[in-house]
């Protein structure tokens, strides 16, 4: 029987990104990822539930996150999870993560100028139409 290991979760970044370099000269980073959840509860009110997500990613993805993203930035990740296993005082330990493999910007231009702390929007280009260029 194959299995599929896939993951696509939406969030906010609960932390700045730290770029860090391996031994082996790889880059990797390790994000921390905050998804709400709005479900009706059993009182038939809203309940906000949130999830937190550790994320990690190597090579030029983790580079071009820990350029353009920070603490509070949206972002779309794909990935597999993965569970991690080590032994600490004689004691076992493990936990399950994700290990991006894709990402993706969330949020228009202007949010992400002013999240990336240039404090100003960008406006879009638009291009100017007379009113006799109209094609009808």
């Amino acid at each position: 029987m194959s299995s599929f290991n896939k993951v696509i979760i939406m969030g906010r970044l609960t932390r700045d990104v730290d770029l860090r370099t391996t031994s082996g000269g790889n880059s990797v980073t390790d994000l921390g990822i905050a998804i709400n959840e709005r479900r009706l509860g059993a009182n038939g009110e809203w309940v906000d539930a949130i999830q937190f997500v550790d994320v990690t990613f190597w090579n030029r993805k983790a580079e071009v996150i820990a350029q353009y993203f920070k603490k509070g930035s949206p972002i779309l990740i794909e990935g597999a999870l993965q569970l991690d296993r080590w032994e600490k005082d004689g004691k076992n330990f493990s936990k399950l993560k994700v290990r991006g493999t894709e990402f993706s910007f969330v949020g228009n231009k202007t949010e992400t100028s002013i999240e990336n702390g240039n404090g100003k929007a960008e406006p879009e280009l638009v291009e100017a139409m007379a009113v006799d260029d109209i094609p009808f």
